[in-house]
């Protein structure tokens, strides 16, 4: 039902108005090309859209709705329109052949508005039509509003929506209450005169600011003020209870207030809360439902302020003995726990078997993914039993879920409260899973120390071995314990990786291996064991530090396939491990789906308000941005990141400092880069880890001083680095420790130095070096006045920098063959991979995705992606500029170009 009938003026949303006018008038500001406008039921959204798009003037309107029943409705009716408005319109099946013919015809227009009208009633088609048109439509004078309902919807709905509504393009209106102004003057033009201030707090008590609401009571006033409706006492202070209920039956009273305690429940439940008989308690119903007070169909009221006007206008105890009695009668009737739960929250004293229930029912919400219901459940049962440990326990960790900082600090008190010591032991152990989350590593260390001290020989082996593992991998992330606990997490000599059964111990052994840069293989085999020896659902504790130690011995698709299992399995940390799997991206050379994981991590941590997890997903989403040039938005990120969380990290403080010199130097400032790589070095050296690929400052500090022409000073620093990476033994320590040498050389002995740096390169992971070293042979031959074998290398290097994203080696590379005159034969193809390329000439040549998915016998959703990764890397928007893109190269090569 409309919230504002015709006739009638849109009262208190003249600010919501303008700002859909701005975006919607022609010649607004690209940005903000998609507006969704959400709010409750009745909230006056589509009286909104009426407006809005009523005062549009030389604008084309196409007008939609979704229908519960037919989720493909909106996109008919909006091609209906275009083709109303003299838009030649083909299949829309065939995305790309449509869009082509609508982009012809919306150039010459000067406004396109798309508006949709309950979009939540959408079919996935129409949502991703709707999300295609969005994104390819950023260039035409186009705009789409649409208005959803923050609750209705089949399953699925907001899932499907999400993507649409997170774009950088989409701005989101949510609609609240109408203010009290509004509603004052929408109750003076119901009553003909200037509304007194009590009555129109009235209103906006029982309307909660709902135009709906408000609409429907102003309206039985008018009919009470005309003699159509008979009321008791003068409209204006009466309830709106007494109002509703005057001459109503006292036992249907009783019925209606039984159904406002239920919430809405079968009749016999009903009747038995009311004490009446069934049939009583069904008349009782009908009558309720000819008066309007209930919906025509089920147990559930017309307007909301009438149940709650109901039950305030019982008295404590009384209401409280009402919701006892619903309580045992919904568990007498097997009801949900959280059913039940719902009206033992509201009693002042719970009995024991209520304490149990709040329990349950906490399980039962956390179960399904909520655990700010698991909250509302627990904190009542723990005041009542303030020294129930276990209670104590699953309220903390539940806090914690939600706000780790909070729940390691609850889970510390908790731990007071266990007199068993196997208990004890356990709770320590969910401080110390907390603690990584929380980042409180360094207290931590200090309790379970405490625990594993005072217990002793009172735990089993196995919980005991459990705990010291857990302290070690603790122990680590904190900067200040590594030397408390040196004897704790250093394994022993004769510990070979099969010595190690604990997944925890295992983890910790390889981690120490992997920092400590003497064992790769060990390190390796201990990561893979304790990955084997683990299940993330239960605990994840060992993931961070097993994947660094596959890193670091270059086992990357090990690391990326855990990875990925805990970005699915564990929600608590997906932005953290996401953010790992950007890193780990990075490592690989991948910057374009690195950017895409860390970009998600980012979202992701900044939407986990009271979350302490951000540094990680900042710090990767920078490392990702200054490797593709944009330093901006790397310093940005690194500012965001620099916090006492920061410098408390044994391994991301120094990844910190490396970020910050790359960002430094490719912006210009040498000099503050190399302080910065210097500082990189110094905290990799006060925790002792001794690894010489964990931040590689010595490695980038010599090619920048070798740049400089410095390279007395670039071979001491490369000396420096060729010894622990020969000792760690791996292609990529070699070959960077090779190329650090060479880059630091002079003379005849330089070009045959890097061209065996570039072939070790070639033979490891690490694609970003690898175009390094390309970059610097190219150079390198550029000074010994071979132009023609430069220009190889040269090229090699872009192309291997279009296939990475290093657009930061790239513009050094095109500017390096500019300066001396060495055009390239790379065409703007070489960026994608072979699938990519054949995909990207069929689409170019006008074959549409579900063509080209039947000749290469795979999905049209594999095309589409493999297509979005090809805009993405040409930097286009679609197939007209791919086409355009394929033609020009085609024709000739492109020509390197110096740096813009």
């Amino acid at each position: 039902m409309d919230a504002n009938r015709p006739g009638r003026a849109l009262a208190g949303r003249d600010d919501e108005l303008r700002r859909l006018a701005a975006r919607l008038s022609p010649g607004a500001p690209g940005e903000g090309s998609v507006i969704v406008v959400r709010g409750q039921a009745g909230i006056g959204k589509s009286s909104l859209l009426d407006a809005a798009l009523a005062a549009l003037t030389d604008t084309v309107v196409c007008r939609g709705a979704g229908l519960p029943d037919e989720g493909a409705a909106a996109s008919r009716d909006l091609l209906a329109e275009l083709r109303r408005a003299g838009a030649r319109v083909s299949d829309p099946d065939d995305f790309a052949a449509w869009y082509e013919d609508f982009a012809d015809w919306a150039g010459g227009r000067s406004a396109i508005v798309f508006a949709v009208d309950d979009v939540q009633w959408c079919d996935e088609p129409t949502v991703r039509w709707l999300s295609l048109l969005a994104r390819h439509s950023t260039r035409l004078p186009v705009r789409m509003i649409l208005v959803r309902s923050a609750a209705d919807g089949p399953a699925g709905a907001a899932e499907r929506l999400a993507d649409l509504e997170s774009w950088y393009g989409t701005e989101v209106l949510d609609l609240g209450p109408l203010p009290a102004e509004a509603v004052a003057s929408l109750a003076r033009e119901a009553v003909g005169s200037e509304p007194g201030e009590a009555f129109v707090r009235h209103c906006v008590e029982q309307s909660g600011g709902n135009p709906l609401l408000l609409r429907e009571m102003l309206d039985e006033l008018g009919k009470v003020a005309s003699g159509i409706a008979p009321v008791a006492g003068s409209a204006a202070g009466a309830a709106l209870i007494h109002s509703l209920f005057a001459g109503v039956p006292d036992y249907a009273r009783t019925v209606a207030t039984a159904i406002a305690v239920l919430g809405g429940q079968d009749l016999s439940l009903v009747a038995r809360l009311a004490k009446v008989p069934a049939r009583t308690a069904g008349t009782a119903v009908e009558l309720l439902r000819s008066q309007h007070i209930l919906a025509v169909d089920g147990f559930s009221f017309r307007h909301d302020p009438v149940r709650d006007g109901l039950l305030d206008a019982l008295e404590p105890a009384e209401l409280g003995r009402w919701r006892r009695t619903a309580a045992i009668l919904l568990s007498d009737a097997a009801g949900s726990p959280e059913e039940v739960a719902e009206h033992l929250l509201e009693l002042a004293e719970l009995d024991a078997w209520m304490v149990d229930l709040l329990r349950d029912a906490a399980n039962a919400a956390c179960d399904r993914g909520a655990p700010w219901d698991a909250l509302r459940y627990l904190r009542p049962a723990a005041a009542a039993r303030p020294s129930d440990g276990g209670l104590a326990i699953q309220l903390a960790e539940t806090v914690a879920l939600l706000e780790p900082d909070s729940g390691f600090d609850l889970l510390r008190r908790a731990l007071e409260l266990q007199q068993d010591p196997v208990d004890r032991a356990r709770a320590a152990v969910k401080l110390g899973r907390a603690a990584l989350v929380a980042r409180r590593c360094g207290t931590a260390v200090t309790v379970l120390d405490r625990v594993l001290t005072v217990l002793g020989g009172e735990m089993d082996q196995q919980l005991r071995g459990h705990l010291e593992g857990l302290l070690c991998l603790v122990g680590i992330e904190d900067r200040d314990s590594l030397a408390k606990l040196d004897t704790r997490i250093q394994p022993r000599d004769e510990d070979g990786p099969e010595a190690v059964v604990d997944a925890r111990h295992l983890a910790v052994c390889a981690v120490v291996a992997a920092l400590d840069g003497t064992r790769p293989r060990e390190a390796a085999e201990w990561a893979m064991r304790a990955i084997r020896g683990y299940t993330p659902t239960t605990d994840d504790s060992a993931v961070s530090s097993a994947v660094l130690a596959l890193l670091l011995a270059d086992e990357v698709d090990v690391a990326r396939d855990e990875l990925t299992r805990a970005v699915e399995l564990v929600p608590a940390q997906r932005s953290e491990y996401l953010a790992f799997r950007g890193l780990l991206g990075h490592w690989c050379g991948d910057l374009a789906t690195a950017a895409a994981d860390a970009g998600q991590a980012y979202a992701l941590s900044r939407r986990a308000e009271g979350r302490t997890g951000g540094v990680v997903p900042r710090i990767a989403l920078a490392t990702v941005a200054a490797q593709q040039g944009d330093t901006t938005k790397a310093m940005k990120l690194l500012r965001e990141a620099d916090s006492p969380q920061l410098w408390d990290h044994t391994v991301m403080r120094p990844w910190f400092e490396l970020v910050d010199a790359r960002v430094h130097w490719a912006a210009g400032d040498r000099e503050a880069a190399l302080k910065l790589f210097q500082r990189c070095g110094e905290s990799l050296a006060d925790v002792g880890i001794a690894n010489p690929l964990l931040a590689p400052w010595w490695f980038e500090a010599a090619c920048l001083l070798a740049d400089e022409g410095r390279f007395d000073d670039a071979a001491e620093l490369a000396a420096e680095g060729t010894e622990p990476a020969s000792r760690w033994g791996t292609p990529r320590a070699i070959g960077m420790a090779k190329l650090a040498t060479a880059v630091a050389t002079r003379g005849h002995e330089r070009v045959g130095l890097i061209e065996e740096a570039a072939a070790i390169l070639a033979g490891s992971p690490a694609r970003l070096e690898e175009a390094l070293a390309e970059f610097h042979l190219g150079r390198a031959l550029v000074d010994a006045g071979d132009t023609a074998a430069a220009r190889t290398r040269l090229r090699r290097c872009v192309e291997l920098s279009l296939r990475t994203g290093d657009r930061f080696l790239l513009r050094r590379a095109q500017r390096i063959a500019a300066e001396a005159g060495i055009p390239s034969e790379v065409t703007p193809l070489a960026s994608l991979s072979p699938a990519e390329r054949h995909i990207a000439r069929l689409a170019g040549r006008g074959a549409s995705n579900r063509v080209i998915a039947e000749r290469l016998f795979v999905t049209v959703r594999t095309i589409e992606t493999h297509l979005t990764s090809v805009y993405r890397k040409l930097r286009i928007s679609g197939r007209a500029e791919l086409a355009a893109v394929l033609g020009h190269t085609e024709e000739r090569p492109a020509v390197l170009e110096g740096v813009r």
